[in-house]
């Protein structure tokens, strides 16, 4: 892959070559964009997921600011199960966690 010192060199580039393809090699690349977008949050969330286990008692902050806490029950594919003393079961994505 060439490598770029300046990055308006790089999209300047990248911007003529996108001017030259037809809709349909258009329509290719952005599905290929979108696949890798997709595979580099999937490995993001494998990489954070694997830090934690089943019975774990893990921390986070809730949308209004306040710490909760509460132990793992469950790893789903995109969140971890928690279940808390007092407020239920949450499902919270495992970057906002910690041990």
């Amino acid at each position: 892959m060439q490598q770029f010192n300046d990055p308006k060199d790089a999209a300047r580039k990248f911007e003529a070559l996108i001017n030259e393809l037809t809709y349909d090699e258009l329509i290719m690349i952005n599905r290929m964009s979108a696949d890798r977008i997709r595979l580099m949050q999937k490995a993001g969330s494998l990489y954070f997921m694997a830090k934690f286990n089943v019975g774990d008692t893990v921390y986070w902050k809730g949308n209004d600011g306040t710490q909760r806490s509460g132990q793992i029950v469950r790893l789903n594919q995109k969140t971890a199960t928690i279940k808390t003393k007092d407020q239920g079961q949450w499902n919270v994505s495992p970057q906002l966690l910690s041990k």
